[in-house]
């Protein structure tokens, strides 16, 4: 109830303001999942700039701030592109704001309602109460226990005063930014980053167990956890996850590049080079990180004689995927090969990625020598977020790197 009256005071504010003006400063941003106000929001913190007209809006997940610079009006409403990824933004232009959110953009249709409160700093105003616990430390996050789907999960959180940030580590990846907090015995976390928009909360039973929880990423998502504190919690190391399939030893791909060619691991521009083959999707929220990190190690390295290719799973075709693709790289920009090789699904991927076995996921990666040979296969990715996880893997990767292009 508190919260819906929150949301029908932001709708009178929107009301009686100044129409065709955008305050700046700081805003919470709310995206309501679920016809019942409050069950499966989604709180998220965001900055207004206005310079002589030019609107840009900076959302922030923890550490993470995007700069959502593509603000375009259309008529008494404002149109926000978050980067990247093809989710929008339609909002009333006024001191308040009000409209909806759409994952997949406005041409998709599927949409959430959405407000903003401005001046509100506090990702959760609507629970005050001070924190009787602190999170901070690893935990056991089991999604769904107890069931047939139960996922073993490792959450890794710092608590300072009330406010936490943190992140989940999958075996398939990480849930990247996340930023909440402990009120009373109740743990809040959220995040909104044009790819996804989560939800999770929980109880917090004692100081070294949480239950009661949700998590969610959509109405279709809505899943229980809980959690158990365990400072050596570790998930296995990504390269026992998958390996390279019996009586295989090199790789070969084909595909689209952006400019419509088609483009096979046989070309020049790949023969006796090290190449990084990263196997994802414009979708997808680990890629980005990935594909960050790599496109460092190709502008130190290909002087060198290092290349990447990224192998593309998209739309039903090509020229729907396109511009899609064409965005991500831009948005990463990244110099390095972008291919369309499938429609997103797994026996596709499977058929693509024929070397490989194993509990494969978006992103898998491979890393081969001048002669071709696999050298190294990953699946999934653990990005920046992740603290000294990521710092391990871009260590050893650039370790892998240097090894391989000193081979003669």
């Amino acid at each position: 109830m508190k919260r819906f009256i929150i949301f029908a005071l932001a709708l009178a504010a929107f009301a009686c303001s100044t129409k065709n003006e955008l305050t700046p400063g700081s805003w919470l941003g709310v995206i309501q999942m679920d016809s019942i106000p409050g069950r499966l929001d989604v709180p998220f913190n965001f900055e207004v700039i206005n310079d002589n007209g030019k609107v840009q809006l900076t959302v922030r997940n923890a550490d993470e701030l995007i700069a959502i610079t593509e603000v375009e009006h259309m008529g008494d409403s404002l149109l926000a592109k978050f980067p990247t990824f093809t989710s929008e933004l339609v909002m009333a232009i006024n001191d308040s704001m009000s409209g909806y959110y759409y994952p997949k953009g406005v041409k998709d249709g599927r949409r959430y309602k959405f407000y903003a409160l401005k001046g509100e700093t506090d990702r959760f105003p609507w629970f005050k109460e001070q924190p009787k616990f602190n999170v901070t430390g690893r935990w056991w996050f089991v999604e769904n226990p107890g069931t047939a789907d139960s996922t073993v999960m490792v959450a890794e959180l710092k608590q300072d005063g009330s406010r936490v940030i943190g992140t989940i580590l999958s075996t398939t990846g990480d849930y990247r930014y996340l930023e909440g907090k402990v009120a009373g015995n109740m743990f809040y976390f959220s995040k909104c980053d044009g790819a996804q928009s989560i939800i999770v909360r929980g109880e917090i039973t004692d100081s070294t167990t949480m239950g009661n929880g949700l998590i969610s990423g959509s109405p279709r998502w809505v899943s229980a956890w809980r959690a158990m504190r365990d400072d050596k919690a570790q998930l296995p190391e990504a390269q026992s996850l998958v390996w390279v399939r019996k009586g295989y030893t090199t790789f070969e791909f084909a595909g689209t590049d952006l400019n419509g060619n088609r483009v096979t691991s046989n070309d020049e521009r790949f023969k006796g080079k090290v190449l990084a083959v990263l196997a994802g999707g414009s979708w997808c929220p680990n890629c980005l990180d990935e594909g960050r990190f790599y496109k460092t190690m190709y502008e130190k390295y290909r002087g060198r004689g290092f290349e990447v290719v990224s192998l593309c799973f998209e739309d039903k075709t090509f020229e729907a995927a396109q511009p899609k693709i064409k965005r991500f790289a831009q948005s990463i920009g990244a110099d390095y090969t972008f291919v369309y090789v499938a429609p997103r699904g797994r026996e596709q991927r499977d058929s693509v990625l024929y070397a490989l076995e194993g509990k494969m996921a978006y992103p898998t990666s491979m890393i081969l020598d001048r002669n071709g040979k696999i050298r190294r296969v990953e699946t999934g990715f653990s990005g920046p977020g992740t603290g000294e996880h990521y710092q391990k893997f871009a260590r050893e990767t650039e370790e892998l790197i240097v090894e391989l292009l000193e081979e003669k």
